[in-house]
């Protein structure tokens, strides 16, 4: 059975909640409402949004993709089960899955540097989990205990499960996004780069607890100072939710990149029926943006350096063996804006880790 194959039982729904959708539900739990489809729901994103970066992005050649469908309206490329890298890499995001339904896994996130080893990052592909006890929300603050604005996943913290067709729409919402945001907003990647997948731990991740596929290391990633990030799109199923963010050398002004991202995303909900839920961006306006696509895999051509990237072997064979890493919890400051420097330890992938 391929690693993301659904094999739940839908016959135990008799909600009124639920997407009637065949495509749907041949990949997601048509209801997301409980814990356990929750999570189920979670690991499939996972699977989906990664690929779909990698395929847009350049990162890695076609070949590594298959065609899958979203809704019967909506499709795009994802990891291929048949092809023997791709599937190695689809199963590490199955385990990073499985880290969430434990409630373990704070941070996944894609990153791009200079060389394998290094610390700092050029361009970062982060998804930030928040896990919401007994499915409700925690107690609102409009600004945290250093009086900043909250951030997008303290923003979270307070959406509300509105059912599984909201959640539908904030998926298709959040992968449009990865196609605007590689194609519109970062300019290309240039040759010679290493890709891996990193993640963090929550602080209730027991001490002897690694994610299958990853290797242990005292550091995360840290960020060039005057990089620029934006918020991509978000998830909320019924008892978790995500952020997805992108930090870019490659993207030029941060406030510009959201409000164009901003109203990309006002359109989508516009122009295919969506319900506008609650947005997570921090900017307002922006300029004319383009139309809508029914179709995921044909709306935009991917804005990589496929053609004259030379390298995409050997970021695959980063991606398929032991260049993942899985960090200490508490490796990396908070930022308090995109500009500001996050700085993490130092010894990147030493075989120790010590939580504090």
């Amino acid at each position: 059975m391929p690693p993301l194959e659904a094999n739940y039982d839908e016959s135990i729904n008799k909600s009124t909640d639920f997407v009637d959708d065949h495509k749907w539900g041949k990949l997601f739990p048509t209801c997301v409402a409980d814990p356990d489809r929750s999570s189920q729901f979670m690991t499939r994103m996972i699977y989906v949004a990664f690929s779909t970066v990698l395929h847009r992005r350049g990162i890695l050649s076609t070949e590594y993709f298959s065609k899958n469908y979203i809704t019967e309206k909506s499709r795009c490329l994802t990891l291929c089960f048949k092809n023997p890298k791709a599937l190695a890499i689809a199963q590490k995001l199955k385990s990073a899955g499985e880290a969430v339904k434990k409630g373990y896994l704070k941070e996944l996130s894609l990153v791009l540097s200079n060389n394998e080893d290094d610390e700092e990052a050029f361009e970062v592909y982060s998804m930030k989990f928040h896990y919401f006890k007994d499915g409700g929300v925690a107690a609102y603050f409009s600004t945290n205990a250093e009086g900043d604005q909250q951030s997008p996943l303290e923003k979270l913290s307070r959406v509300e499960y509105k059912g599984t067709g909201s959640v539908k729409d904030q998926l298709l919402s959040l992968l449009r996004g990865v196609l605007y945001m590689t194609h519109k907003i970062l300019t290309p990647l240039q040759e010679g780069y290493a890709a891996n997948l990193r993640v963090n731990y929550t602080d209730e991740t027991p001490e002897d607890f690694k994610i299958d596929g990853f290797s242990d290391s005292n550091s995360f990633y840290s960020l060039p100072q005057d990089i620029q990030s934006a918020t991509i799109g978000h998830v909320r199923p019924g008892y978790h939710g995500a952020v997805f963010e992108c930090a870019s050398i490659h993207m030029n002004d941060a406030y510009q990149a959201e409000m164009s991202m901003k109203r990309y995303h006002a359109k989508n909900c516009d122009a295919l029926g969506y319900n506008a839920n609650e947005t997570l961006f921090t900017t307002m306006d922006s300029e004319n943006d383009p139309k809508a696509s029914q179709t995921l895999i044909d709306s935009v051509t991917p804005a990589s350096n496929e053609k004259k990237n030379t390298t995409v072997e050997n970021l695959a064979k980063s991606l398929d063996q032991s260049a993942t890493v899985v960090t200490p919890k508490q490796t990396r400051a908070t930022r308090k804006n995109a500009g500001e420097a996050v700085k993490t330890r130092t010894s990147p992938y030493s075989k120790t880790r010590s939580r504090k």
